[in-house]
């Protein structure tokens, strides 16, 4: 075929005038290539694009260090356009591409062809129309070929609507022109093009579960995020929901349209808060496009860029998945824009950061830190890789809460008995293991009576759980101390513990605060022996004051694969001992997984029925001893195959986690951190460069409170400390309160949260039911500090709420008075008109938040009770 033919069978080749077609026919070139042939190489400069004409090309992705290459697509579509990347900055091959059969491409040099473009608008929209569409079946292939996150926030809505009536909010011409400016998407605009692009712009709010934009309904119009936060879902043809993305970097886009024929939404965009979103409508762009032709192929480049953009960070989070390493994929996300990323990027650091669990968290700061304050460009990045490493993150969140519980243990006072160490104990680790996907089944197995023997298969740990010091928790016996026995008996089980070996400094003193039972080596307990002896009067002493018991019976840990191991009889002798009236269930509990890392896995535990051992031992000697403990070790391996098959199960099609008789957290796992942890890391950085701020008054909660203005010079000189973080719930706050709150050691405490809360369709119940968890927090920590609770406000956008509002205040106030030291302030009846409407002169434009002259009245008012509240007259 020659040259000629081959141009007239693109899509655009109707708008080629006889001048274009023969500038295309001069400098097109036939490229053949052999099978395993490399047509083009990962970051090269890209001078030429090609059209496949027949054939088949590969794309990968080549790691350089390991000699790998991950294959993440085929190009196969006659006159699929290959290498379109270069017309991105900086112009460089994104993938590898090799022919996987014989193959003919059509090759055009960029240069040449950008000239063309430039001077022919209509054939530019043309043709970046038919780039822009062909690259989309490339992103719906790789997406479709990835898996959801255990992190997914999609599933952290309790309902969505589609946003079909959307608020209208004022801003000024001003504000809308500075958004644009500082949105990546319009980085190659002119003034006079933002300009007229924000005159035609339209401010719209969102409220958490609004779905912005619909999978597979047709686009409207492009949006970009003024305040707030949205997650992006994308279903697969499998049917899983994947979300790709978390935004909330101010002007980011979230949906955006072509400027020809009608194009259906890729992906659904849903609000996760209270969002304020810049919108044009497509009418007005096409309009803006056909006056403004080369505003009209800017735009096209830009979208170009945009699906470039989250084709990269999809064919990285694929990589992660395959390779099982979200790190190689991160280090791969830097490599490819080395080019563009100053050498001086703390981004550069972040893969060696990863490559520890003691230095991970160190790298999410780097990650965040640059999230909010990097350059443009290391925003983006950092938004990609955060994006990629959103299991990782939680997993990085368990070890966070197994650090603190070791620290906060040690540091409990030393005449603090056992009982309470345990109880803290246990109220930690519930939460921590809130961050770790886990299923159990069997829940109706357990045995009324607490005093009974708990028995378990005991795993070997993972190294990504080993504390610093080289403390390493048998996490197997933690969860199924206090996520089991502790939350259906209302007490933690008592353990069990080997005592350490001469380099385990750090174990014996932390597991005697727990009051554990010692014994010396699981090998010493020989029947006879002052040691054996010994172990069966604490053991009986347990049970008999109706504890739970809870032991391995192995004498030392397996993996999941080699467990149980050989079972030894010190166990079933101590049930032996108490026969008769006293006699103990033993409770088989199977578990799989514990020895795994947390990011990518299941903590999975089936409960068999409980047994007696006189049911399965009619005479006691030796000989009936070994062949029960051998019979009944293949007995405990199908326990522990169920939990493996339960994992992998629930892993394929987590819905089944909420079937009858299960429990689990693996649809809800870790929704607040995904939703609040940029906030509360942008708190820490705050406060990392705040004076010293111990035995502060510390003033918590939403919004509200992080904008507060003048803050430091109003309540500074008394204390004050702003502790506010974006969208803050009453359910975070709780959640959040030992990271954010303790560490100040505040002697006051001012709360205001709630809005939020009722703004998520919460009744006045719940949010007061939450309030309550915070203050026992206080109590617990903070016992006898001055506690201040701020009425929750209305505003003119929550009209709607404000009876849900106002109730909510009258219990709040109601809280306060049955409460010691704690004072109610009502501050939203200063909002109010003489007639009881709400003065919008107190509000922004965004008629949701308050302005300097609402926040003056406040301050006047806490001054009022300045003596309650900073100890000062």
């Amino acid at each position: 075929m020659t040259p000629a033919s081959l141009i007239q069978e693109f899509p655009f080749s109707p708008c080629l005038d006889d001048e274009i077609r023969e500038q295309l026919e001069q400098f097109t070139t036939i490229r053949e290539l052999a099978p395993g042939e490399t047509l083009a190489r990962q970051f090269a400069i890209g001078e030429r694009i090609y059209f496949l004409v027949e054939g088949e090309v590969s794309i990968s992705i080549p790691l350089y260090e390991s000699g790998k290459s991950y294959n993440v697509g085929l190009i196969k579509e006659r006159l699929a356009p290959i290498g379109w990347s270069a017309f991105r900055h900086p112009c460089r091959y994104a993938t590898s591409f090799v022919a996987t059969k014989s193959s003919r491409l059509i090759s055009w040099p960029i240069d040449a062809l950008q000239q063309v473009l430039n001077d022919h608008c209509e054939f530019a929209a043309q043709f970046l129309s038919f780039i822009y569409r062909q690259s989309l079946p490339v992103l719906t292939n790789i997406q479709n070929l990835t898996r959801p996150y255990f992190a997914n926030e999609s599933l952290a809505f309790e309902e969505t609507r589609p946003l079909l009536a959307p608020e209208h909010q004022k801003q000024t011409l001003k504000d809308s022109i500075a958004l644009l400016n500082q949105s990546a998407f319009c980085d190659s605009f002119t003034q006079a093009e933002i300009h007229s692009l924000a005159k035609v712009a339209n401010i719209i709010l969102a409220h958490q579960g609004d779905i912005i934009s619909q999978q597979s309904k047709p686009e409207d119009g492009l949006y970009l995020l003024v305040k707030g936060k949205a997650v992006v879902s994308y279903q697969t043809e499998a049917g899983d929901i994947i979300t790709t993305r978390s935004i909330s970097r101010s002007g980011t886009v979230l949906a955006s349209c072509t400027l020809d024929d009608e194009q259906k939404n890729r992906a659904s965009i849903i609000s996760s808060r209270d969002s304020t979103i810049l919108f044009i409508r497509k009418a007005d762009l096409v309009q803006l496009a056909e006056e403004n032709p080369k505003l009209g192929i800017k735009y096209w480049h830009r979208l170009i860029w945009l699906i470039g953009t989250h084709l990269l960070a999809a064919r990285m989070r694929y990589l992660s998945q395959v390779a099982n390493d979200e790190v190689l994929a991160v280090n791969n996300v830097i490599e490819q824009n080395a080019a563009v990323l100053p050498v001086s990027s703390p981004l550069y650091k972040v893969g060696k950061l990863l490559a520890n669990a003691v230095t991970t968290d160190e790298a999410f700061g780097v990650l965040y830190q640059c999230l909010h304050y990097g350059e443009r460009i290391e925003r983006t990045i950092a938004g990609m890789c955060l994006d990629i490493l959103k299991d990782l993150q939680r997993e990085n969140a368990f070890y966070r809460h197994l650090k603190r519980i070791y620290d906060d243990i040690n540091a409990l006072p030393a005449e603090l008995g056992a009982n309470d160490v345990r109880r803290i104990g246990t109220e930690r680790f519930q939460q921590a293991f809130q961050q770790v996907p886990y299923v159990i089944k069997g829940l109706e197995n357990l045995p009324k009576k607490a005093g009974s023997l708990f028995i378990y298969n005991h795993l070997l740990g993972s190294q990504s759980t080993q504390l610093p010091n080289g403390f390493r928790y048998s996490l197997d016996a933690q969860f199924i101390s206090s996520m089991i026995i502790a939350k259906n008996y209302g007490m933690p089980g008592q353990r069990v513990v080997r005592r350490s070996r001469e380099y385990e400094y750090w174990r014996d003193a932390f597991y005697a605060r727990f009051g554990n039972i010692f014994v010396d080596s699981w090998q010493s307990l020989v029947s006879g022996s002052e040691q054996h002896e010994q172990f069966l009067r604490d053991g009986q002493d347990t049970l008999k004051r109706n504890i739970p018991l809870l032991i391995s019976p192995e004498g030392r840990s397996f993996s999941t694969l080699e467990s149980p191991g050989e079972l030894l009889p010190y166990v079933f002798e101590l049930a032996q001992s108490m026969a008769g009236e006293d006699e103990p269930w033993i409770v088989p509990i199977a578990v799989a997984n514990f020895d795994k890392r947390a990011d990518h896995n299941i903590y999975s535990i089936v409960i068999r029925p409980a047994f007696r051992i006189s049911d399965r031992l009619t005479e006691y000697t030796p000989a009936a001893m070994a062949e029960f403990l051998q019979a009944y070790q293949e007995e405990f391996r199908d326990a522990v195959t169920e939990a493996e098959a339960l994992a992998q199960e629930i892993k394929q099609y987590p819905i089944l986690s909420g079937r009858r008789g299960f429990e689990s957290n693996v649809l809800s796992v870790n929704q607040i951190d995904v939703e609040f942890e940029s906030d509360v890391r942008e708190l820490e950085f705050r406060l990392a460069h705040h004076r010293d701020n111990a035995q502060s008054v510390a003033f918590y909660g939403s919004s509200t409170m992080r904008l507060w203005p003048n803050f430091e010079q109003t309540f500074g000189p008394l204390g004050g400390l702003n502790l506010g973080f974006s969208g803050a719930t009453i359910e975070a706050c709780v959640y959040y309160f030992e990271r954010i709150v303790l560490p100040r050691k505040p002697r006051s405490l001012v709360l205001y949260a709630g809005d939020s809360d009722i703004g998520n369709n919460h009744d006045a119940n719940k949010v007061i039911a939450n309030y309550i968890q915070l203050l026992e927090k206080v109590d617990i920590h903070l016992p006898g500090i001055p506690v201040t609770l701020i009425s929750i406000k209305s505003s003119p956008t929550r009209e709607r709420l404000r009876n849900t509002i106002e109730m909510t205040n009258k219990q709040l106030e109601q809280l306060a008075r049955t409460r010691p030291n704690t004072r109610y302030i009502d501050l939203f009846s200063l909002l109010k008109s003489k007639d009881g409407s709400l003065d919008e002169s107190y509000f922004e434009n965004d008629l949701l938040h308050i302005n300097s002259k609402g926040y003056r009245r406040w301050n006047d008012a806490l001054m009022d009770h300045k003596e309650f509240i900073f100890n000062a007259k």
